[in-house]
């Protein structure tokens, strides 16, 4: 992926240019001014225009499908450059603003027509680049870069109390919402025309839930046909590495590459603490593709990785594991400049932890009355710690779709903001109903036509699961490495999409369109392999650089100076987790990330916003 941002400003008079760091247009009348925003050691790069100059346009991310798109347009248009900007405005030409459902790769791109005055904002159809943007009367600024976003006058405004209880209960904040209250992103696949000082949004793309029937060979082929047409097109003109964990994805990813007589270069595999059994599977895997393996020894300035995070994301983003990988991205972009990774596969393919935990219910409200009352009374006079998963099938018995999915995927659930929060922060956030910005994503996905359950969960991985695991080719570009993830592709999508939930995962199996296709390719050994979450070992918090980092970041004085999260509240969590009580990781996580960043943050937390009725 592109290590640069894009930039695009409407009626903003008064931004100052920074020397040699932006690339800009019509900066004299400072009307529209477009922008590629640098990353670390890259030069800028010129506004891409058509012939006559009235069109101009700027992208983040990759085309993917470049090659074929120049060779429709080019016995029409004249290529001023390589620049992937270049072939949109020339689509925009011919197509308007619909080019961009032609558009393949992860991409955020903004084009200004001159033409008619209007300016066009869109995000790939997964949401792996992002672009936020904010309006300020009549004028309108966009980026793809948060804190780029940020630094303009007059947009640091308070952050916003119900999307961190967001970010704090589903580990990611969903489009539109963002941190702050004044800026917006666009939902993946969606575009946006400004026009008249006005913006009005369309979805472009959305995954629909036609059932196709196909027999399990011939689907098993055409996920074949996809993966790997998927995977050759990020490897079209590069000799790229590979990010190799143990699991599925990363080893189905090895597999068919391999398969095609295309293997990667090298694999690189970082050795998290606690995790050794990881970097053996993976150098298993290496070894049977016959790719040289390199182990990142991952010892990592986690303060560092934590400042380092905020600063690329601008808000809290990232799991633990993102950390470690980035050690091997780190490895990779010194060595080859692109790497493949597996991640998107659970996204994509299905069987997600949420699809997983309702097939489990479904069957055991199938059992008898009588089995069904009887485990309930087993539950009553069971000795404490007997009765684990059946537990929780008896109380989500009683759940709503909605409420099962968050409470699989939860950090905090929402039960627990009386504890978690201090008074001020909970007049803050006033009373929101349980999990309300989840509910809506599950309205999106019955307008896009899911009507089973697992087809909504399905479509709630993808676009809000899916873009916040992607944040991790932002993390990767700004060491230098172009990241590519050729299962979150969004053809591959509407294929698994397309098919019946159930020939997506169940309770014991993931992504069984994806094994489908890789039987024969891949031991059985990594098939039967339990999917490894993001977070690290409980007894990897226990000594050195992270354990400095959470005894530091979440010290009582340090919390009670945010007035956001109850200090007695954190050091249980912290205390319990560190003497194995119980794994509190990714709520500990979670809680670091957050705390630093209101360290940063200028202005106190917007008031709530109450709605009558």
């Amino acid at each position: 992926m592109s290590v640069r941002g894009v930039l695009a400003l409407a009626g903003w008079p008064d931004v100052a240019l920074g020397d040699g760091a932006w690339s800009g247009v019509d900066a004299a009348a400072r009307s529209i001014v477009l922008a590629h925003l640098a990353g670390p050691g890259a030069p800028a790069a010129a506004v891409a225009t058509n012939e006559d100059r009235s069109v101009r346009a700027v992208l983040a991310g990759t085309l993917l499908n470049r090659r074929e798109l120049r060779a429709h347009l080019g016995g029409r248009h004249a290529f001023g450059s390589r620049d992937d900007a270049d072939v949109l405005i020339h689509l925009y030409e011919e197509r308007g603003i619909q080019c961009v459902k032609a558009l393949r790769g992860p991409f955020a791109c903004a084009l200004w027509d001159a033409n008619v005055g209007r300016l066009l904002l869109a995000r790939d159809q997964l949401g792996l680049v992002p672009l936020f943007w904010a309006v300020d009367g009549r004028r309108l600024a966009a980026s793809s870069s948060l804190p780029a976003l940020m630094a303009l006058p007059g947009l640091a405004g308070p952050w916003d109390p119900a999307a961190l209880d967001a970010f704090l209960v589903l580990g990611a904040v969903p489009a539109p919402m963002t941190l702050y209250p004044g800026v917006r992103q666009l939902r993946p696949g969606e575009l946006a025309v400004w026009e008249g000082g006005r913006a009005r949004m369309q979805r472009y793309w959305q995954p629909t839930f036609p059932e196709r029937r196909m027999g399990r060979r011939d689907l098993a082929r055409l996920v074949r046909e996809q993966a790997l047409e998927a995977i050759r097109l990020r490897q079209t003109g590069v000799a790229p590495g590979l990010l190799l964990s143990g699991g599925l994805d990363a080893a189905a990813v090895l597999a068919l590459a391999a398969a095609d007589r295309r293997p990667p270069v090298r694999a690189y595999t970082a050795a998290a603490p606690g995790a050794d059994d990881e970097a053996r599977a993976a150098a298993r895997l290496a070894a049977r593709a016959g790719v040289a393996h390199v182990v990142v020894d991952a010892g990592v300035d986690w303060p560092a990785a934590v400042d380092r995070l905020l600063a690329a994301h601008g808000v809290p983003a990232g799991g633990m594991g993102d950390v470690v990988v980035q050690l091997a991205a780190e490895r990779a972009a010194a060595d080859v400049g692109v790497a493949l990774a597996g991640t998107g596969g659970m996204e994509v393919f299905g069987g997600g932890a949420a699809a997983r935990f309702a097939d489990r219910v479904r069957r055991f409200r199938a059992l008898p009355a009588l089995v069904r009352e009887t485990a309930e009374v087993w539950m009553r006079v069971a000795p404490a710690g007997w009765t684990g998963r059946l537990e929780g099938l008896v109380g989500a018995d009683r759940l709503a779709p909605l409420e099962m999915y968050g409470r699989t995927v939860a950090v905090f659930h929402p039960e627990e903001r009386q504890a978690l929060y201090t008074e001020e922060a909970l007049a803050s956030l006033g009373d929101p109903r349980p999990w309300p910005a989840l509910g809506a994503v599950f309205a999106e996905a019955a307008g896009a036509g899911a009507e089973d359950v697992d087809d909504v969960f399905h479509y709630v991985d993808l676009v809000l699961r899916l873009p916040a695991r992607a944040a991790l080719a932002a993390t990767a570009a700004a060491c230098g490495l172009d990241l590519r993830f050729p299962f979150a592709d969004h053809r591959l999508a509407q294929v698994a999409a397309s098919v019946a939930p159930g020939a997506r995962g169940n309770a014991r199996e993931r992504e069984l369109l994806l094994r489908a296709a890789i039987e024969g390719l891949v031991p059985a050994a990594v098939l039967g392999r339990p999917h490894a979450g993001p977070a690290l070992p409980a007894r990897a918090w226990a000594t050195g650089s992270l354990r400095a980092l959470l005894e530091d970041t979440l010290a009582p004085a340090r919390v009670a100076a945010q007035a956001v999260f109850r200090p007695e509240t954190v050091s249980r969590l912290r205390r319990e987790h560190l003497d194995g009580v119980a794994d509190h990781g990714r709520r500990l996580w979670a809680l670091v990330l957050a705390t630093r960043w209101l360290e940063r943050q200028a202005l106190p937390a917007a008031p709530a916003v109450r709605v009558a009725g």
